[in-house]
């Protein structure tokens, strides 16, 4: 018998067995329960997260002998099912049977009776894939199919299906899975599998797994295929490109000495080795990420990547300024890796870039010396000093005594929010129309509007309006167009207060008397706005973006 992949394996034979995805699982089985079934279902969610896995147990659960909700996996029915040789259970890749021709054959099909089970379930996996044709004739057949058949839409990409199909659909969000419930799967298969590992080996394969079951058994299958029977974390590092702690403190030693040949010849020995760019340039902005953290808490507890002695010591390079800069810049590096052809070039460049970031402790101290030595040879150079010193003393305490009576007017009136309701109707804006915004966003207007306008948003003439200009005040410009304003928020409360409908006109009135525009204004939360982004960018790499002079402005209304 040929070799089973690990994956296939240990695929769930019940809904008890499937990894995450708790809520999902609860709630189906209350839908057997119940006598609930529906007649299409959308699961969508990252890749190797268990949906169709969960789409074969649900056919699993409708035809089981033992009656609905049941996964016996001894009947005939669970038996083919498992095996993929049920005729009842029809799986259709949507990317190789995306057109027209293939969902008629797949509408004349439907309208047959079951030959062994009670249901006829098809699970159309990839279904973004499908054409607009070919989705729109499965619209009637989707709403209304025979009462022995359910469809079970499987993708990554929701977002890509046309909204007459998502609205026939019973919706299913899978998320990735947790770390804890990806480790307790690979121990438990290493375990069965009588392989032993390292300690640090589990938390290494989940980090590379990015929350996908799958893809976290996958990469066993390719470890133990080249450790054998233990798996070491350098066994690791060789398969899969990585490098290990000390190495990127090493990285960050080089950044804060500015050993510009030594930082590229490091660079050269990661080529050699394969080493992952993008997974290293990870690995340092959490690195840099969990000094910061540490920088201001102390607290050991909420270090997710370095241990406290390791964070120490990177916390003794860098000062908190260039923390933050460091972080900034290698951001900036990641989203350069989405256009770049050869991202160990871009990341080369950021690393020198990141040398002008800091300050080297041998500078400072040839700086320090070099100042003593002024100071002995003119003793006026330390009487300036003196004098300097004093000065900044008595501004301190003018500052103190003055009382700026206009600041504390507007603290009562620009903290005082609470009266702004987020209840209510919501306006809203969808994807496509965001991503038409993005395209006309001018750059210019929007800085404009970030340098100019909102230092200005109290100088409005109706005092009632100072409260919503600290709701926009709390904002940050995202798209700047002729006639919209589409601001990030930390908070959603904020964003609510934004979008709520009875507020809106308040917002345009306080920038239509600052701009003399009357702009639609609309919120998003800070994750909302990196996902409608990447989507851009998705929509840019395919060359799918819509084009400027064909999109109209004014028919982009906030519903």
């Amino acid at each position: 018998m040929s070799y089973l992949a690990l994956y296939r394996k240990y695929r769930s034979q019940t809904f008890d067995e499937i990894v995450g995805q708790e809520a999902i699982v609860q709630t189906l089985k209350n839908a057997f329960t119940s006598e609930k079934i529906a007649h299409a279902y959308l699961f969508c969610g990252p890749r190797g997260t268990g949906k169709t896995s969960i789409a074969r147990l649900f056919a699993k659960a409708l035809n089981c002998d033992e009656g609905l909700g049941n996964q016996c996996n001894e009947c005939e029915n669970c038996t083919l099912i498992n095996k993929g040789a049920h005729p009842d259970v029809i799986e259709i890749d949507a990317a190789s049977n995306s057109g027209v021709d293939g969902v008629r054959t797949l509408i004349e099909k439907v309208k047959y009776a079951p030959i062994k089970g009670r249901y006829k379930v098809y699970i159309i996996d990839e279904v973004h894939m499908m054409t607009e044709n070919a989705f729109n004739a499965l619209l009637k057949t989707l709403e209304e199919p025979p009462e022995y058949v359910v469809f079970i839409l499987c993708t990554t990409e929701p977002y890509q299906i046309i909204p007459t199909i998502l609205s026939r659909c019973q919706r299913y969000d899978f998320s990735k899975i947790s770390d804890e419930s990806l480790s307790k799967l690979i121990i438990r298969v290493l375990n069965n599998e009588n392989i032993t590992y390292d300690e640090c080996v589990i938390p290494s394969i989940v980090e590379i797994a990015q929350g996908g079951a799958r893809d976290a058994l996958s990469l066993l299958d390719q470890l133990i295929a080249f450790s054998g029977n233990h798996i070491s974390l350098k066994n690791i590092e060789k398969v899969f490109g990585l490098t290990n702690i000390d190495e990127k403190i090493n990285l960050l030693k080089l950044i804060k000495f500015k050993k510009t040949s030594e930082i590229i010849k490091e660079l050269n020995s990661y080529n050699l080795r394969n080493i992952d760019i993008s997974r290293l340039t990870n690995e340092v902005l959490i690195s840099l990420k969990d000094a910061l953290v540490y920088t201001k808490t102390k607290n050991k507890e909420l270090l997710e990547y370095l241990k406290e002695e390791k964070v120490k010591e990177v916390i003794s390079l860098f000062n908190e300024p260039e923390l933050y800069s460091l972080i900034d810049l290698f951001l900036e590096c990641k989203k350069e890796y989405k256009t770049a052809s050869n991202p160990s070039f871009v990341f080369e460049i950021y690393m020198l870039k990141a040398t002008k970031n800091v300050v080297s402790t041998i500078e400072i101290k040839e700086e320090t010396k070099a100042e003593d030595k002024k100071s002995i040879k003119n003793p006026t150079i330390l009487e300036e000093k003196k004098e300097i010193v004093k000065e900044v003393e008595v501004k301190k305490e003018e500052i103190k005594e003055e009382k700026p009576v206009v600041k504390e007017e507007y603290k009562k009136v620009e903290f005082n929010t609470s009266s702004i309701s987020s209840e209510g109707e919501q306006v809203t804006l969808s994807m496509d129309n965001l991503i038409k915004l993005m395209v006309l966003g001018n750059k210019e207007c929007k800085k404009n509007l970030t340098n100019t306008v909102w230092p200005n948003l109290f100088n409005v003439k109706d005092s009632k309006l100072l409260p919503y200009s600290s709701i926009l005040q709390d904002g940050q410009p995202f798209i700047v167009t002729s006639n919209f304003v589409v601001l990030v928020y930390d908070f959603m409360s904020s964003v609510n207060k934004v979008n709520n409908k009875q507020n809106q006109k308040m917002y345009t009135k306080i920038l239509k008397e600052l701009t003399n525009v009357e702009y639609s204004v609309y919120a998003l939360s800070r994750s909302d706005s990196i996902n409608s982004f990447k989507h851009y960018l998705d929509l840019q790499q395919v060359n799918k973006l819509p084009k400027a002079k064909e999109i109209e402005i004014d028919k982009i209304k906030l519903l």
